[in-house]
């Protein structure tokens, strides 16, 4: 081949060789045909019905990451999907982690009035997905709803730092699975580990989310920097802050500026904050904090309240 035809290097084929290269080719050919004929028998059906079920999957989550928080519609038409999905699916895993998705965010949007029943299906559908092997966002999930399930019940510490570790063992380039495995050690009492944890995911995601921030607050406060703490929680406060369900980075921005000996802005952060909250002692503050299962990083948050000015 290197010298080419007409050649006087060319030299004559043995008859042994022809035939060995007919019969190879021969079987080659016949490999391809067989190969051909598996692939043409398959049942079309099977391959049709599992794309459009992730057809529909894709579908549920993008309305699930585009709901408008004033109305329900988006959530339930969503759920309508992924009902369908695992009706004729069971055995998908991606469709039943959304579906328990669904629930849980019924549970986590008060106005949507999510209860024990909503959250304990949540919890079954998600664990059902991990069952069949549905990776590092159901591993996530799971963490999230164990870590910070409104009902002491169904919270448990212990496999919310398991599932949170699994989901970064399988994907440890997700700012997501790092966001909520540092908010588990930070909850937990490993402050130390989870100030590491979120600014490798902070690192990861050039415009990270707000609650990637107030991780990163949560953290550097129980681990000892309340400056810093300050500067993570800072631009998440606001007028609407005790206003809504967002009253967890208000009482941790208080207590960071008290520990960092703001006390001025921290007794501002109070005042404001006794206008529009129901907890109107340290006390009252402790309780909404129950997903804080390390006692002593709730007694810093507690202290830094006290700090600002806030009764007992």
């Amino acid at each position: 081949m290197l010298v080419g035809p007409g050649s006087e290097a060319e030299e004559p084929v043995e008859p042994g060789w022809k035939r060995w290269m007919a019969w190879t080719s021969g079987l080659t050919a016949a490999l391809i045909v067989a190969m051909a004929t598996l692939w043409l028998a398959q049942p079309r059906d099977s391959v049709v019905e599992l794309s459009a079920a992730d057809g529909a999957v894709v579908q549920a989550n993008e309305l699930i990451t585009a709901r408008d928080w004033r109305r329900r519609g988006d959530n339930e038409e969503a759920r309508g999907l992924l009902e369908a999905v695992v009706a004729d699916n069971p055995g998908h895993a991606g469709a039943w982690a959304s579906l328990g998705l669904t629930y849980w965010l019924e549970v986590q949007h008060l106005a949507w009035g999510g209860g024990r029943r909503e959250m304990a299906r949540a919890l079954e559908m998600v664990e059902r997905a991990v069952a069949l092997g549905g990776g590092a966002r159901s591993h996530r999930l799971l963490a999230e709803m164990r870590l910070l399930s409104p009902f002491p019940e169904m919270r448990s510490p212990v496999d919310a730092l398991a599932n949170a570790r699994a989901a970064v063992t399988i994907d440890p380039e997700d700012p997501d699975n790092l966001a909520v495995l540092a908010q588990a050690l930070a909850l937990t009492g490993r402050s130390d580990e989870a100030v590491l944890t979120i600014q490798q995911a902070l690192r990861l995601d050039p415009t990270p989310q707000d609650w990637h921030h107030q991780v990163a607050g949560l953290s550097y406060l129980l681990a000892g920097e309340p400056a810093r703490a300050a500067e993570e929680l800072g631009p998440l406060y606001g007028a609407g802050t005790f206003a809504n369900a967002r009253w967890w980075p208000g009482w941790l921005f208080a207590a960071s500026l008290a520990h960092a000996g703001r006390l001025e802005e921290a007794a501002r952060v109070i005042t404001a904050a006794l206008g529009h909250r129901p907890e109107q002692t340290v006390t009252g503050v402790a309780q909404s904090f129950d997903g804080l299962a390390d006692e002593s990083g709730l007694a810093i948050v507690l202290e830094g309240l006290r700090l600002a000015g806030m009764p007992g």
